[in-house]
Formats: structure tokens, sequence, C-alpha cells
């Protein structure tokens, strides 16, 4: 087998479950803070809430849609994070560690679904 096509395989399921375990952290981050906080009535919201509470559902979304398809799963949750980064982010300056972190799962699964693109392609 070849050496480079190891190595992506390796890289695959390193982003792969790198995305599914950072994925499954903020999932459970956000339903502990969501059941402390109480969840408001997100019709009684401002539209800037609103689009932020879709937008953080749309990156859950992803982060566990992730699981089976990839691809899906990472487009859906980094639309939902740019999305929240225009809805709910003032500023540059205002993106946190968390925010920032939210990102990662769909950055990773779109990463993993292109080398296992890649890796099909090379053993054709």
């Amino acid at each position: 087998m070849n050496t480079n096509l190891i190595k992506n395989m390796t890289m695959t399921s390193v982003c792969r479950w790198t995305a599914r375990t950072i994925g499954l952290v903020l999932l459970f981050i956000v339903v502990l803070i969501a059941s402390g906080q109480g969840i408001p009535n997100p019709f009684t919201q401002p539209i800037h809430v609103q689009l932020g509470f879709l937008a953080l559902a749309l990156i859950l979304v992803g982060i566990v849609g992730g699981w089976k398809w990839e691809l899906m799963g990472g487009i859906t949750s980094l639309s939902g994070w740019c999305l929240f980064v225009v809805a709910a982010i003032p500023s540059a300056r205002n993106l946190n560690g968390f925010v920032l972190a939210l990102a990662q799962p769909g950055i990773l699964y779109m990463i993993s679904a292109l080398l296992r693109r890649r890796q099909l392609r090379v053993q054709r």
C-alpha cells in the first residue's frame, strides 16, 4: 500500500474524530448552559437574538449531522457559525475562544470529507 495513502487515511481519521470529540464537548457545554440558564422564548426576543438562536441551532445540527455526512455537516455548521458571527458579535474584538471553538468541528469535518474524496480518487 502506498505510504501517502496511509498518511491520508490517518489524517482523515484524525480530523474526523477530533471534530466529533470537540463537537460533543461543545454540544454538552451548550446543553449545560441552556439547562442552567433556561431558554427564553425566541419569538419574544429581538430579531438579532432570534438569528443567533437559529445560527446556534444550525451549528449544533451540523455537528451532529457530521457524524454521518461529514461534508454536509461541516457546511451546515460553518454556515451557522458565519450567521452567528454576523448576528450576535458586534465586532471582531468580541470573538472569544468559545465562539472560535464553535467553528472547529465544521472545519475539521470539511477537511476530513475532502481528504476522503482525495483518498478515493487515489485508490482508483
